[in-house]
């Protein structure tokens, strides 16, 4: 018999991923072998940038024969572990706390160590018994150079933002977007197809770029990439490193492929964590604000 096991929290931890599980439609009969003992893993989604403190939410996987729902995802949480981050000249441990309004509602935040573009961070958790640990290097912001909105070709009451930017460097670079529409989203989430290289930036270094609203399960029976008349929109554009790229074009392939009930995506996306699963990762990142104004020439 063919054993198959999916380790769901890798993709719950992630509030996106757990809007793409509750979009698959259809209920395969899947092979398990429910009487084979599977160990959890512990898996880590761990962030820093340039002039913020170190973020960390940590959890246990759910097997597929287990309950799957909301209260399962915050069960999950891991909320005794230490954790700490090292900057290569001091080390902090960070404080977890309760986050009412976040799945899943606990984070582990640093409030010494800040990020600073060109260094390298080392993650350590220890617990029950177990360490594991990754590091990550937050790479320089890559300024924007302004950001320009026009309207929708879909509606006159939609609007999509664009982000214009140059970037010289001869390196090959990486780049993820998050948006944050104010009133509406209590933090940034991954902007829907916002993950993207150099490889699509002109002769001259310049480059122009869609930032989508991001993908909600709640929006699923009216979901548009576009904003809102009115809409006051936090648009983050940050430079990562190449782990953390492979990390979010797997995610970005959920969003796209967990779509499709024929050929479902359902794997584990690719992480950096030494001794368990996720990512740990740096973000170089500038933050604009942007309002959908009143009235937009086509």
């Amino acid at each position: 018999m063919t054993t198959l096991h999916i380790n769901k929290t890798f993709i719950v931890n992630l509030i996106a991923i757990v809007n793409i599980m509750a979009l698959c439609s259809c209920d395969p009969a899947w092979d398990i072998d429910y009487d084979m003992p599977v160990p959890q893993e512990i898996v880590v989604e761990g962030e820093i940038e340039n002039g913020g403190f170190a973020k960390v939410i940590l959890s246990r996987t759910i097997g597929l024969e287990e309950q799957f729902d909301s209260l399962s995802v915050v069960d999950s949480t891991i909320r005794w572990a230490k954790v700490s981050v090292s900057d290569g000249e001091q080390t902090e441990i960070l404080t977890g706390r309760l986050t009412p309004g976040q799945i899943p509602p606990f984070i582990y935040t640093g409030n010494t160590i800040r990020g600073i573009p060109g260094k390298t961070y080392t993650l350590t958790v220890e617990y029950s018994g177990r360490t594991l640990s990754a590091t990550t290097t937050i790479p320089d912001p890559v300024d924007i150079n302004r950001i320009t909105v026009e309207k929708s070709s879909e509606s006159d009451t939609l609007y999509q933002v664009k982000i214009h930017f140059t970037d010289t460097d001869p390196a090959h670079n990486y780049y993820k977007i998050f948006t944050q529409v104010r009133g509406r989203d209590s933090r940034f989430f991954s902007s829907f197809m916002g993950i993207f290289d150099d490889t699509m930036l002109d002769a001259d270094g310049s480059g122009e770029v869609s930032a989508y609203r991001s993908f909600r399960h709640t929006d699923l029976d009216h979901y548009t990439p576009f904003f809102s008349h009115r809409d006051t929109v936090n648009v983050k554009f940050t430079q990562i490193p190449r782990d953390g790229f492979l990390f979010w074009s797997d995610y970005e392939n959920e969003v796209t492929n967990g779509k499709n009930p024929i050929f479902p995506s359902m794997i584990n996306l690719q992480g950096n964590i030494s001794g368990g699963m996720g990512i740990w990762c740096g973000y170089g990142q500038e933050t604009r604000t942007i309002c959908i104004p009143d009235s937009i020439k086509p």
